[in-house]
């Protein structure tokens, strides 16, 4: 067994923490805030250099803000300047459809992952950015992460919890087989771009679907424009993504936006990843690094903030005590909570891959938009029966 210093001198050297928490998107950086609240020493790392963009479509489903309501995260995420959501225009396959939405924002991932961050440090976590983790062993009632950044520094926790997304995980790093997903296949990839003009409508989601993916386009702070997309990567190394967007918007029949070969963009790896555990002996992950499931109109993000609340209570257990037993628990009660949602998602997905499906969809909807508003409400409703947001 290898030697380490006494827990005092770990302690004294910064080197023994309550937990790790690795990855600082919404679900990393709101779980290291409610443990750091609850009292436990917290170190909270990201890969990447803060504020940072990442592939989104930029919008908060009504049933996210609430959550990050019932956090006390609401006022903070308020002051950023986000839009109002309050209507999904739905086209493609010769259909267009506009739906009312019950609430939600439209917000850029730099200005909300800052914003949680920042409100994680408030609560006393400690923040290491540009530093890369790697997974270590579990021995001697902790577990090791290794961290680089100018130096490699090993450091020990009673729990290690893994946020790190999409592409980047620890559960990947540490068992690279993947477990396709059989509807999962395209490559994200998003942008912001300043667009004057009110062809895209602040407060609206403008969703175009056809061959070769899905565009959603939305306004966030500053009146900028965020284009997110999921695109077939056979139409992308023919055409480059600017070119592929513009294909989508315009096959859907919405207008062209200027500039969109020229952006730069973020792109994902192909969205099929699925661990093979979601938990490890002192090790539990959350978020995109415990499954990802292609989503639609913002329910990746509430996905995100659910974990962690859902984490929270579980790993303050785990901290003063480990038992093997919590690792199954963890996988109970993550697929028992959002299993129906993602289930609802995934269905959707598949749907609008499917012409002849996709087009009875919408053409069903465009004759009684009164039967999409169960959809909606599935995908993007509050949890809570007539719950109002109040965003500006």
């Amino acid at each position: 067994m290898i030697g380490f210093p006494g827990k005092d001198e770990r302690q004294r050297s910064g080197c023994l923490w309550d937990v790790v928490v690795v990855g600082a998107g919404p679900a990393g950086a709101v779980v290291a805030r409610e443990l750091a609240l609850a009292g436990t020493t917290v170190l909270l790392v990201d890969r990447r250099r803060f504020p940072r963009n990442k592939v989104c479509g930029g919008c908060l489903s009504a049933r996210t803000v609430e959550q990050l309501g019932q956090l006390g995260l609401d006022k903070a995420v308020n002051q950023l300047g986000g839009k109002a959501l309050h209507r999904l225009k739905l086209g493609g396959w010769g259909h267009l459809v506009s739906l009312p939405l019950p609430g939600g924002i439209s917000i850029s991932r730099s200005a909300l992952d800052a914003t949680l961050v920042n409100s994680a440090l408030a609560a006393g976590v400690e923040f290491r950015s540009l530093c890369h983790a790697e997974m270590g062993e579990a021995y001697d009632g902790f577990r090791s992460v290794i961290l680089r950044s100018r130096t490699k520094l090993e450091v020990m926790a009673s729990l290690v919890i893994d946020a790190s997304g999409l592409g980047d995980s620890l559960v990947f790093d540490s068992e690279p087989e993947r477990v396709d997903s059989a509807n999962s296949h395209r490559i994200g990839c998003s942008a912001i771009l300043d667009h004057s003009g009110d062809r895209y409508e602040s407060g609206t989601i403008h969703m175009a679907i056809g061959m070769g993916g899905y565009v959603g386009v939305v306004r966030v702070e500053g009146d900028r424009l965020n284009v997110a997309a999921a695109l077939d990567p056979d139409l992308i190394r023919l055409h480059g993504v600017g070119v592929a967007v513009s294909y989508v918007l315009d096959a859907a029949c919405f207008e062209p936006i200027q500039g969109l070969d020229s952006v730069p963009w973020k792109g994902t790896p192909p969205m099929m990843q699925e661990p093979k555990w979601l938990a490890k002996e002192r090790l539990f992950a959350i978020g995109d690094a415990s499954g990802y499931v292609e989503p639609f109109t913002g329910e990746g993000i509430g996905w995100a903030i659910h974990s962690a609340t859902l984490l929270a209570p579980l790993a303050l257990k785990a901290i003063k005590s480990w038992n093997p037993s919590m690792a199954a628990d963890w996988v109970s009660l993550r697929r028992g909570e959002l299993a129906r949602a993602q289930r609802d998602c995934r269905w959707f997905a598949w749907a609008l891959r499917h012409p002849f499906i996709a087009r009875g969809v919408l053409r069903s909807i465009e004759s009684m938009p009164v039967l999409g508003g169960p959809l909606v409400r599935r995908l993007h409703g509050s949890t809570v029966s007539g719950a109002k947001t109040t965003w500006p």
